[in-house]
């Protein structure tokens, strides 16, 4: 197994992007489930289906690549909740804080009004190996619990995963990677998304 995290960290190593870099850590996560998914009973006795949510509000990490993918896909013009994604970053370092609360409150920033991932593509690597085995109930934290689940056992794509977060300077909570580089962002087409006449660092002052 670890001779899958070497390979990918010495493939890592050569790509200065750290967009291309995560891409990169994402390609090889799903070439690994993909060899996984041609298990029939694999495919069997996933619960997780399009439009099913739940795992969109708890705590996701990501790395710095991924937290980088992501700032480019807002600057590019993507609009999410600012303040949502700042309320958040208060209390994402601390399980307890983060399922208190309210349920939407908790929704990943880039989850839409349909219940799906508007960032599906670029999803960060740790939401492409929750794959649910047997009841979808227990997922659901709406009451502020988490439930035992039993996951589907990713283990090579955990080991791509190991590589690109080791790879990085830094790692952390989605919240508070995004929140990070947005509000040092000076890309006008990000400032465009939240007012004509206002610049982020004013926006984020007022928050």
């Amino acid at each position: 197994m670890l001779k899958i995290t070497n390979e990918v960290m010495k493939r890592l190593k050569k790509i200065s992007s750290p967009i291309k870099r995560a891409r990169y850590v994402h390609k090889e996560v799903n070439k690994k489930l993909s060899a996984l998914f041609q298990d029939p009973v694999v495919q069997k006795h996933i619960s997780c289906r399009k439009g099913c949510s739940a795992c969109c509000h708890t705590q996701v990490s990501v790395s710095d690549d991924e937290a980088a993918l992501l700032a480019k896909l807002v600057q590019n013009g993507l609009k999410i909740d600012l303040k949502k994604l700042k309320d958040q970053s208060r209390v994402s370092k601390s399980a307890s804080l983060w399922y208190s609360l309210p349920f939407e409150r908790r929704a990943c920033v880039f989850l839409d009004e349909n219940k799906e991932c508007s960032v599906y593509n670029d999803r960060p690597a740790v939401c492409r190996t929750n794959h649910v085995i047997g009841d979808p109930q227990n997922c659901s934290t709406q009451d502020g619990e988490v439930r035992s689940v039993q996951l589907l056992n990713t283990f090579e794509a955990d080991m791509a995963i190991m590589a690109g977060f080791g790879s990085c300077k830094e790692n952390g909570a989605l919240p508070n990677m995004l929140l990070d580089l947005l509000s040092k962002s000076s890309d006008d087409k990000l400032n465009e998304t939240l007012s004509p006449q206002r610049s982020l660092s004013e926006v984020f002052k007022e928050m």
